[in-house]
């Protein structure tokens, strides 16, 4: 078989231990020098049991800004987390508690950890957003909590906040939600492979952090977008697939279609996969092949908004 140009930039996830005192067990990690210098750097698995995490012990403080998801999928229900989480934010070890699906923003400098999970009744997904090329961390020793609201403007809930109905020009579909803040575009005709139910968070959402990301279910076949066949962004991204089974962080449950490049350079795959799509590369369509059981995905884009212009025929 030909060696296809751009299978470069589709990379199988690579699981992993964390770097030291972060997790207690292995993960998704991926950094730049695997994400073909990719300005950022992500995790992503699955918490099963009360735990702490991030860091083990103590805290630490990062050099760049951090986010931390706490997404729902139990039942196919976006919304519903099956959990309950403190985390301690700044030099006071100021106390968070939350039940929902929620992000944890960490701007730069900013002291934070560790993270406790007291209660799981049902499995939820944690990934991070590391806005750097490669983890780097101070440690700091353990601390006694506090009770306070100075940085509780940084715990939001893990939902799409839009003031308009602005229509994505690449994405083919007003960027409209529910009552609860969920995008359903498999249900608006945009695609019947796309999202059951997404969410969808942009720098203004996010204390202005200048990144842009998704959180969502997936469980139909077809092609996702309606309109043309690939579209660009101004900025760097990565589209990262992932399985739902809490037991197999290597398990998929689908198959799927990509095009790269602008002569729709076909890779397909079925195992849990990032896709790197440098600045201005043309991507899609993208299609779902089949579905075993429903699966994750989740993108990550280098700008505080989104831009999706169709590549010109």
């Amino acid at each position: 078989m030909a060696k296809k140009e751009y299978g470069y930039l589709v990379k199988p996830m690579l699981v992993r231990n964390a770097p030291d005192r972060l997790y207690d067990e292995p993960r998704v990690w991926m950094e730049a020098k695997d994400l073909e210098g990719f300005n950022a750097h992500f995790s992503f698995g699955f918490v099963k049991k009360p735990t702490v995490f991030h860091p083990v012990e103590g805290a630490v403080v990062h050099p760049y800004d951090e986010i931390l998801v706490f997404g729902g999928f139990a039942n196919g229900d976006i919304l519903h987390l099956g959990g309950e989480i403190s985390v301690e934010l700044g030099e006071e070890h100021e106390k968070h508690v939350f039940d929902k699906p929620s992000l944890v923003l960490i701007p730069r400098g900013t002291p934070h950890g560790p993270v406790t999970v007291s209660r799981v009744d049902t499995p939820f997904v944690h990934y991070s957003i590391g806005l750097a090329p490669e983890y780097k961390a101070t440690s700091l020793p353990k601390g006694a909590p506090s009770s306070g609201a100075k940085h509780a403007h940084l715990i939001k809930p893990l939902k799409t906040v839009l003031e308009t109905r602005a229509v994505g020009s690449g994405m083919g579909y007003e960027r409209v939600t529910d009552e609860n803040g969920i995008m359903r575009p498999s249900e608006r005709g945009i695609g019947p492979g796309n999202g059951d139910q997404i969410v969808w968070l942009f720098g203004k959402n996010l204390e202005g952090m200048d990144v842009n990301f998704t959180w969502g279910l997936y469980s139909k076949c077809g092609k996702w977008h309606r309109g043309g066949e690939a579209h660009t962004h101004p900025e760097a991204e990565i589209l990262c697939f992932v399985g739902l089974d809490p037991n197999d962080i290597n398990y998929l449950g689908a198959e799927l279609e990509l095009g790269l490049g602008k002569d729709y350079e076909r890779h397909v795959y079925n195992k849990p996969t990032v896709v790197v799509c440098p600045q201005g590369f043309p991507h899609l369509p993208l299609v779902t092949r089949w579905v075993d059981k429903p699966y994750g995905f989740f993108v990550i884009c280098l700008s505080g908004e989104h831009d999706s212009p169709w590549v010109e025929a």
